[in-house]
């Protein structure tokens, strides 16, 4: 336990919690970027009439100064009963500055409560050093090492989140009792420091005074056991900005529960790269084999405790340390196998069973052929071998812990050859694509099948496969202008231990006479004002006399496919006789000099949109903050708009559309605006032939 030297009794300070809670707090929530004027931050709370305000400056030298001139509290009520307040009334809710109460104000509060004594500590303390931590390692060094001021102030904000009271007295903190039902509220909080000594931003929140809502429980609640130890996990993202710290209570029964630690836990990565999704907490046993129960409860920056979370349970399990070993396997015939393991018998009561597992790989992927042996069990059976087996034995534990042995080798003797395929037959279509099938070999242990080719009926096939096909199907390419119109094929059967089968009969395929050219190919499109740039690759065949380029309105594809080009040598096209807003399909064909037509290219489709730029001029948003409006103006410049689309979103929103006038329209007004927003206007102009403008964009601070 470490204690700090401060202005109050050592009486005060007996009960002071952990430097640890100092470097946990990550300075808070109210932290600022370095390089950055201080500004206030501001959060709230609605509770049983009366709304609770918490602030903080974002630098320690914001908070000394504002120590001293004191902070003011501005209230802004913006609507009553659902009905905007315009202007909105102003209350000074301060009559003086807040500053600071006093130190001998503190005393009765710093002996009840361990928080305010530190706050009245970070405030009066003649110094504020940290004891007890030069052995304490490099963390505590560093934090030793850091700015008085620095550890008074990030003292000082966790002490005031953990106790509203105190922050009240420390002027961090302020009730509002003189609200009414149904409305909704504007704070400003301003620290009263001259700008010549520091310029510190104000800062405000929103609040509607509506029934308080009881803080949730945290969710999720998690115990993972382990070797005398539970690991409690519970959901953090979610509740991050209700719950500063949280507090682990535990019970033997389920009913009666203790808190674990004096101090409250707070999530140390605060970082948005790194920031936890899940609160973590490990709760060390005695002993295992023992039942405990847990619940979670959270605090807010107000010093509010939520409702428990649900309760779980958890007991101790001793870690499974002990791993098996296959010692012997027997062939029985060729399909079985007997396998033998060795496992202390002093630990079969740490395990639930053992399970077997096989591969074809020493790699796996392994598969379980079973999982209900006994932990007594020492053998087991496996009856369905391949010509190359891999067994480990995994020895399962409590809480799924597990212990898997090395593999065994098991391979079986085999050195009968799979009969020659059967039913070998196949085709060459006019492209010269070679299609070969057979019917499969009916034996269990068949790897799969090679391929041979030969150009003349008497000479020796050669392989065309690099390694054994696994169906019986294989699809080959031959040239079909050729010397020879003939090819020839065989087929062999390959098992597991690469046995072959002998040559299946040989089949003679007949190439046909001639081929279409190759397809040309679209390699490029461009869409812009003018139309459709088109760019493509000829067709390699030798022979091909044009190309031919087509064209097809998708919303007229009864019409068919018009042709829009025919040539030798070009190899791109631009498309100006196009329709706005009009979905159209292109495709390009070879022909070549005896008359055959390729394949179509892959199809290009695109929509073409022709863009009218500058048809709004002169757009301009105006602020009557006087009528609480926005006011909308600008110019059309042609008769051919049919209408205005009008999108709106507050700085960092997604626009979504908010009006949508007729094209005679050239201002509006927007009554649905709030203060201290800055708004976003998109314009853009629809023609009465579907064409749209280009987008004109406003933003405005209101």
């Amino acid at each position: 336990m470490y204690h700090i030297k401060g202005a109050l009794s050592s009486n005060s300070l007996k009960r002071s919690i952990c430097l640890f809670i100092l470097f946990v707090v990550s300075l808070s929530a109210f932290t600022q970027n370095v390089g950055q004027d201080p500004t206030i931050q501001v959060i709230a709370r609605v509770q049983n009439e009366k709304i609770l305000l918490r602030w903080a400056p974002t630098s320690p030298s914001a908070w000394m100064k504002a120590n001293t001139y004191g902070y003011q509290i501005e209230r802004y009520t913006v609507s009553r009963n659902g009905i905007l307040v315009s202007p909105p009334e102003k209350k000074i809710l301060t009559s003086a500055p807040l500053i600071p109460e006093p130190l001998e104000e503190w005393q009765t509060l710093a002996e009840n409560n361990d928080y305010a004594a530190i706050l009245a500590q970070a405030l009066f303390g003649e110094n504020f050093e940290v004891e007890g931590m030069e052995d304490e390692g490099a963390m505590a060094q560093i934090i030793n090492k850091s700015k008085e001021a620095e550890q008074r102030f990030s003292f000082a904000l966790f002490a005031a989140d953990m106790n509203f009271e105190g922050a009240k007295m420390a002027a961090l903190g302020y009730e509002d009792r003189s609200i009414s039902d149904n409305e909704e509220y504007l704070y400003r909080i301003s620290a009263v420091v001259p700008e010549n000594l520091l310029k510190i931003h104000s800062g405000s929140v929103v609040v509607k005074s509506l029934q308080p809502e009881p803080l949730p429980a945290p969710i999720d609640l998690i115990a993972i056991p382990d070797d005398k130890t539970i690991l409690l996990t519970w959901e953090y993202e979610m509740f991050k900005s209700l719950f500063t710290t949280y507090y682990v209570e535990k019970s033997e029964n389920g009913i009666d529960f203790t808190q674990l630690e004096d101090i409250p836990l707070v999530n140390l990565s605060r970082t948005s790269e790194s920031e936890r999704q899940r609160m973590q907490y490990v709760d060390t046993l005695s002993v295992n084999n023992k039942k405990y129960y847990y619940r979670v409860k959270g605090i807010s920056p107000f010093g509010e405790e939520s409702l428990p979370s649900e309760v779980v349970s958890a007991e101790g399990i001793k870690k499974l340390t002990a791993i098996p070993h296959i010692v012997n396997y027997t062939l029985e015939d060729i399909n079985t196998v007997l396998i033998e393991w060795e496992f202390p018998k002093a630990v079969e009561g740490n395990i639930l069973r053992f399970e077997l597992n096989w591969s074809m790989n020493k790699k796996g992927p392994y598969t379980i052929v079973d999982k209900d042996l006994l932990p007594n069990s020492r053998k087991t059976r496996y009856q369905k071998l391949a010509p190359s087996n891999y067994f480990t034995i995994t020895a399962i534990g409590k809480n799924n812990q597990k212990k898997e042995s090395l593999s065994a080798f098991v391979q079986t003797i085999d050195e009968t050859p799979p009969t020659p395929p059967i039913g070998f037959e196949g085709t060459i279509d006019s492209l010269g694509i070679v299609t070969l099938q057979w019917q499969p070999n009916m034996e269990k242990d068949i790897l799969g099948y090679r391929i041979f080719r030969g150009n003349l009926a008497n000479e020796e096939v050669s392989q065309i496969t690099i390694a054994p096909i696994e169906k019986a199907v294989f699809r080959d390419t031959v040239q079909i202008k050729s010397l020879n119109n003939e090819v020839f094929y065989q087929v062999v059967a390959v098992d597991r231990r690469f046995n072959m089968s002998d040559y299946s009969e040989k089949i003679k395929l007949e190439k046909p006479d001639v081929i279409p050219p190759s397809s040309p190919t679209f390699v490029d499109y461009k869409i812009n004002t003018n139309g459709v740039y088109l760019e493509w690759i000829r067709s390699s065949s030798t022979d091909v006399e044009s190309h031919q380029l087509y064209r097809q309105n998708t919303e007229e594809s009864e019409k068919g496919w018009e042709l829009l080009l025919t040539t030798k040598t070009e190899t791109s096209f631009t498309d100006t006789t196009l329709k706005s807003n009009t979905k159209y399909r292109y495709a390009i064909f070879a022909k070549d000099n005896t008359g055959l037509i390729s394949e179509a290219s892959t199809p290009v489709t695109l929509v073409f949109k022709n863009t009218v730029p500058d048809m709004i001029k002169g757009f301009s948003v105006i602020a009557d903050r006087t009528n609480n409006k926005i006011n909308l103006n600008w110019r059309n410049t042609s008769k051919d708009i049919a209408e205005i689309l009008i999108y709106k979103s507050k700085k960092e929103e997604d626009p979504v559309l908010w009006k949508q006038v007729l094209g005679s329209i050239n201002k509006i007004e927007d009554r649905s605006v709030s203060p201290n927003n800055i708004y976003v206007y998109h314009l853009k102009a629809i023609t009465t032939n579907g064409s749209h403008s280009t987008i004109k964009t406003k933003e405005i601070e209101f």
